[in-house]
């Protein structure tokens, strides 16, 4: 039992560190492919997270965004140009350093991914917070691998995971786990003593002791031991004989059945038959030749008479 409440509380912990995830949006959603657009020109395909998504995770807080074109410039120059259209603020118009990444399996279908960045963040401590709504703007001077320009100007819209209602979700639920483990552990101890004083009480106790604790006399405490032991032997005796005769009254009925007979034979008739057998003989009102050939007592003959015909044909 008790390592039955142990795995059923590490699963339960296990769901519960698991939990603030579930709040948040799911970052990593598969988008369209640039193939199946059928507009043409230079266009944002898809984000993910999408355009006023909310519960966005607060760690490694970033955005994948798809484009109709190819997005793998090979100039470096271009590139470092295109890092400088991304742009990340908070409500409060604070801007967040963020950091620009193409995707060379993924180049065909336009994928970049815009992350936030803190390494190069020396001025100020500024840091995703949750319950905050953020920004990130497009430039219109964003170019794909082709060389043309984007010519737009787009702002995604993002709010990120309430951490402090989700620590408390969490809160509550670790503390709903704890209380399941204490009930499980009472439970088991409870029961662990319960079998203990049976088996104490199956196998009876000191005399001596128990009558310098209560201050009864040796017989009157051996005498009430033997009248329980007593009670408990003939209910005992019978339980099992109980059980020995339902035994005996199953395995009864089990061989009658297994032995059914027919009282006698029946003519099919009885049963609603109507098919008759109609019976031919091949020389009709012949009766059978009758022949004492083959029989060793030919009828209206002694043994003496036999013995005599034996000695003729000899």
């Amino acid at each position: 039992m008790k390592r039955i409440s142990a795995l059923l509380c590490a699963m339960i912990l296990t769901i519960f560190m698991m939990a603030p995830a579930c709040f948040a949006a799911q970052a990593d959603a598969e988008a369209t492919d640039a193939s199946q657009v059928t507009k043409p020109g230079f266009e944002l395909v898809s984000s993910s997270p999408e355009d006023g998504a909310t519960g966005v995770a607060v760690d490694n807080f970033s955005v994948k965004i798809y484009f109709s074109k190819e997005m793998l410039p090979k100039s470096e120059a271009v590139r470092k140009a295109n890092e400088k259209q991304f742009t990340l603020v908070d409500e409060e118009g604070e801007s967040i350093p963020v950091k620009v990444y193409y995707s060379e399996k993924e180049k065909k279908r336009g994928l970049m991914m815009v992350a936030a960045d803190y390494s190069n963040n020396n001025e100020k401590n500024v840091q995703i917070k949750g319950a905050t709504t953020y920004t990130l703007t497009i430039g219109d001077g964003l170019q794909a691998a082709d060389g043309s320009t984007y010519n737009n100007t787009t702002k995604l819209s993002l709010k990120t995971l309430n951490q402090q209602r989700s620590m408390i979700v969490y809160m509550i639920l670790m503390f709903a786990m704890m209380g399941g483990m204490v009930y499980f552990t009472m439970r088991s101890t409870k029961k662990a003593a319960e079998k203990e004083k049976e088996e104490h009480a199956t196998k009876g106790v000191n005399p001596y002791k128990e009558a310098k604790k209560t201050g009864k006399s040796v017989d009157e405490i051996v005498a009430k031991n033997e009248k329980q032991r007593s009670k408990k032997q003939q209910a005992e005796e019978k339980r099992r004989a109980a059980e020995a005769e339902l035994e005996a009254r199953i395995l009864e009925e089990m061989r009658r059945e297994k032995n059914k007979r027919v009282a006698g034979p029946r003519p099919i008739s009885a049963v609603g038959g109507t098919y008759k057998v109609e019976v031919k003989r091949t020389r009709p009102n012949a009766e059978p030749k009758k022949t004492n050939k083959g029989t060793t007592n030919p009828k209206n003959q002694s043994g003496k008479k036999k013995n005599v015909g034996k000695k003729k044909k000899k």
